[in-house]
């Protein structure tokens, strides 16, 4: 199971980065170019990888997760978490289920697939 990004899917809005009219500060990082880039091509290498194996009954799969909470500045929570339906970011417990799901015989017939993991955020 390798791990890609819903970034590698869509592009990020880098609006929720940078200071805006209401007091949002912005943040000093943002999600550059090559990390939306390697995770597309890790969504891919999955995918080649899938059908290269798959005689051999070696399945292969990916997760995209959306951005995962972990102490980020308020503001950015509120920005990040207005782009997605659920409102809010996702735990980091919260992906244990589908890496579980993909590595077991309960997805025997699930192969280069990406599941994304998102709180709905590639829906819009």
């Amino acid at each position: 199971v390798n791990i890609a990004s819903d970034v590698g899917i869509v592009s990020p809005n880098h609006n929720i980065y940078i200071p805006d009219e209401h007091g949002y500060d912005g943040v000093n990082f943002n999600s550059p170019a090559f990390y939306a880039v390697s995770k597309a091509g890790v969504i891919h290498l999955t995918k080649y990888l899938a059908a290269y194996w798959a005689k051999r009954n070696v399945r292969v799969n990916s997760i995209s997760p959306a951005g995962v909470y972990r102490k980020h500045d308020k503001g950015f929570v509120k920005k990040l978490s207005e782009q997605i339906p659920m409102g809010r970011m996702a735990l980091p417990n919260e992906f244990k289920g589908a890496i579980a799901y993909l590595s077991s015989n309960a997805s025997s017939f699930v192969t280069g697939h990406n599941l994304v993991i998102d709180g709905g955020r590639t829906i819009w």
